[in-house]
């Protein structure tokens, strides 16, 4: 079946939450073996996310930005945008959940502890976004579907008036320096790969 050449972002709603429940898989495991290490595909992480998607859907301080293919309804892209007061810690949906015993915690934990120091230390004091979450299916890039999801987080942080924060990994940093967002710091994790999360913010523009 022929994919269609233009894709709508959307507001998720529960009738996509079992699409989302594997968007990490499709979009980070073809191209990321750190992030396939971290989140494997199995039945109990699919359930992990998709109570992270129903719960954001069902957060007022929270956007979840979806693509849909109108082939099958798939959701082939996600970035869920999270509004953090002035004096909020931690990472947003990072370290509000309980790991499960499929999670990689010896890799999860420096990855979410480097992101909660610099964005607290970059932040704190001011209310902002903290995108938590962005992907695309890896079947669907090329596409322009990943540019639409952020230039509408984009928007959306404009109107309300706040600055974004995001951590990245290096194949995204340029991505998110072509639309404003100025790097702050990296990380870079344990382990023989070295793999490296760089923090950025994009100052609000309106």
């Amino acid at each position: 079946m022929a994919l269609p050449e233009q894709f709508d972002v959307i507001e998720a709603t529960l009738s996509n939450v079992k699409s989302l429940s594997t968007i990490v898989s499709r979009s980070f495991h073809p191209v990321n073996p750190y992030i396939k290490k971290v989140f494997p595909d199995t039945a109990r992480m699919r359930q992990w996310w998709a109570q992270i998607f129903t719960d954001e859907i069902h957060d007022s301080s929270c956007k979840v930005l979806t693509a849909i293919d109108p082939n099958d309804g798939a959701a082939i892209g996600a970035l869920t945008l999270r509004l953090l007061g002035a004096e909020d810690r931690g990472s947003g949906l990072w370290t509000m959940y309980d790991l499960t015993e499929d999670h990689d915690t010896m890799a999860y934990q420096p990855m979410v502890a480097g992101m909660t120091e610099h964005r607290e230390r970059t932040m704190l004091g001011t209310p902002h976004f903290l995108i938590e979450l962005f992907g695309v299916d890896d079947a669907y890039k090329g596409r322009q579907i990943g540019k639409k999801l952020l230039m509408r987080a984009c928007q959306i942080a404009d109107q309300a008036g706040y600055d974004t924060f995001v951590q990245a990994n290096a194949s995204a940093r340029a991505f998110y320096c072509k639309l404003g967002f100025v790097e702050q710091g990296k990380s870079v994790m344990p382990g023989e790969a070295e793999y490296v999360e760089y923090m950025l913010v994009r100052p609000c523009t309106s």
